[in-house]
């Protein structure tokens, strides 16, 4: 029995040896991870890189601002001084301005077209007639009135001023006191031109005088045949 005692310490102390062996051996480090910016090899050999890609967006570049330079051109555009194309009539010529800023021309298109409205219905309107002639042309378009030589439509001109014989060399638009347009007026079946005249009294226009053959309004009209250049390519047929 003794012997078996023995051999019992004897495997204790080498347990006891051992483990004081592996407890004083330093612990192996663990595996390291590769650095985020450095490339690892895989198995295959293949160098993968472990960088992580960050995508930015980069800001566009400043463009020139444009809509900013175009505004202002158009604005300087808009400030040149142009002369108005007006439509045209093959026979009286340009057509007055009937939206214009003038305020003066605006006045004598107001008496004017007042007037030839009347004409229309188979009246006239004595309000809109010069004083000084008022019964004279009252009595002359009554006659073809009554006659039923009545305009269905018409169309005025550009208004021309004239200076009276009192007035300055270069007569100011308020100190004209007479001015005309070239008239048409549109019958049935006929046509007729002719022109209207304006006296300034009083501060305000009035109808003077209407010169045209109302007969012309009773007669069938006959379409011109010669081509027609408007005043803008006048020049074409010098």
């Amino acid at each position: 029995m003794r012997w078996w005692s023995l051999l019992l310490l004897i495997l204790l102390l080498c347990v006891v040896a051992c483990a004081r062996t592996r407890k004083d051996q330093p612990e192996s480090p663990p595996a390291s991870e590769p650095a985020p910016g450095k490339a690892v090899e895989s198995e295959e050999g293949e160098v993968i890189s472990k960088r992580e890609i960050t995508l930015t967006q980069a800001a566009p570049p400043q463009e020139p601002q444009l809509a900013a330079v175009q505004q202002s051109e158009q604005q300087k555009l808009l400030t040149l001084e142009s002369a108005a194309i007006l439509p045209e009539d093959f026979d009286i010529g340009p057509l007055a301005d009937l939206v214009g800023v003038d305020r003066n021309i605006l006045e004598m298109i107001s008496v004017s077209t007042r007037f030839l409205n009347a004409l229309q219905e188979g009246t006239i309107d004595r309000q809109s007639l010069h004083e000084s002639v008022r019964e004279e042309l009252t009595t002359s378009i009554r006659y073809y009135l009554d006659r039923d030589l009545i305009p269905v439509t018409y169309r005025i001109g550009v208004i021309t001023m004239e200076a009276s014989s009192g007035d300055e060399q270069e007569p100011s638009t308020l100190q004209r006191r007479s001015a005309w347009m070239n008239v048409r007026l549109f019958g049935s079946p006929g046509v007729s031109e002719g022109e209207l005249y304006l006296e300034r009294s009083g501060g305000r226009w009035y109808v003077s005088d209407l010169q045209i053959d109302f007969e012309g309004m009773g007669q069938e009209y006959v379409r011109e045949q010669e081509q027609y250049y408007p005043t803008i390519y006048g020049w074409g047929i010098q």
